[in-house]
């Protein structure tokens, strides 16, 4: 069996299983070997078929996940078995080979995307204090720390490492020099996440509103062995090896945002490599993802992108 260095690890139940199946195929189809490590709940038999069938594919049963399978992160990576582990988000795919650039150069660093000031200012979740350079809130830090300090006995640095917050939907960090980070992390998250779903963002919590995000951030500014995030994030530079995201909803099984849009031809490109390598798919081709759509999706996009936050409204009224 070869020796390999580097674990990709997702989760998705079975309404994401077109988004895992992807994000599996875009990497094989680049040439990547990696292991992945896949958290599920709710899988059928034939669920679990259509993932492994991509090869050196394992699945981690998440059933007795309560809360939203986002806070379940820490706990499947911690069940990797090589020297580094790198998270991914299953509603993303690789447009090309990235295995060098997954982990961090640097064992004692994490590979991670700290937000720009312009970026974090454009979230809810900021502090609109111009007299400080930190943009978190301080009593989200306070909170963080206090909550931390619980859990290591005080050990915790006194102020914060970073300014702004990163994007949990991608890291990478090696497991051999920061295991106990993670298991930190997840400790964290069963101390002061609900055991309850209400989605990937819970706004009734004043302090871990974006749940695993929100936990990781906490670690990685008050830890004091937390690992330095690395410099320079490598996966938004390359057009041919990019980690692409699809953030919002719809997601692109299911429809287009115009952001995401923007992938479909490389996205799309991935689905039929899947049919002409002969996989069983999840489903028949969902229109959203067969070429001779583009015209029409193009056409759709304003619709598809204001459907879901009409349902959503149409929900909170019932």
């Amino acid at each position: 069996m070869p020796d390999y260095r580097n674990t990709i690890v997702t989760i998705g139940d079975r309404n994401y299983l077109w988004g895992l199946f992807l994000l599996v195929a875009s990497a094989r189809k680049a040439g990547m070997e990696e292991p992945f490590l896949v958290g599920t709940q709710g899988f059928t038999p034939h669920d679990a078929h259509i993932l492994e069938q991509l090869g050196n594919v394992s699945l981690v049963s998440l059933d007795h996940e309560k809360r939203s399978l986002t806070c379940g992160k820490p706990q499947v990576m911690l069940q990797a078995k090589t020297p580094f582990v790198t998270w991914a988000d299953c509603d993303a795919f690789f447009t090309g080979n990235v295995s060098e650039l997954l982990p961090p150069a640097n064992p004692d660093e994490i590979h991670f995307r700290l937000r720009s000031r312009d970026e974090m200012l454009q979230t809810s979740f900021v502090n609109r204090n111009r007299q400080t350079d930190c943009l978190i809130p301080p009593q989200m830090l306070e909170a963080w720390r206090s909550d931390l300090a619980e859990i290591t006995d005080g050990k915790v640095l006194d102020s914060p490492r970073h300014a702004t917050t990163g994007s949990a939907c991608f890291c990478a960090l090696s497991l051999t020099t920061h295991r106990r980070f993670l298991e930190i992390w997840e400790q964290l998250a069963a101390k002061v996440l609900p055991k309850r779903n209400n989605g990937v963002v819970d706004r009734t919590l004043k302090f871990y509103p974006q749940l695993d995000e929100s936990t990781l951030n906490a670690c990685l500014n008050f830890l004091p062995d937390a690992p330095e995030v690395q410099r320079e994030f490598q996966l938004n530079r390359d057009r041919a090896r990019l980690f692409v995201h699809f953030i919002a909803q719809p997601k692109p099984w299911q429809g287009w945002t115009r952001r995401a849009f923007r992938f479909f031809d490389e996205y799309v490109t991935v689905v039929e490599w899947a049919c002409e390598q002969g996989f069983d798919l999840p489903s028949s081709v969902p229109f959203c993802l067969r070429r001779s759509s583009k015209t029409l999706l193009r056409v759709l996009l304003p619709w598809m992108t204001l459907k879901p936050k009409l349902a959503k409204r149409l929900k909170w009224l019932r």
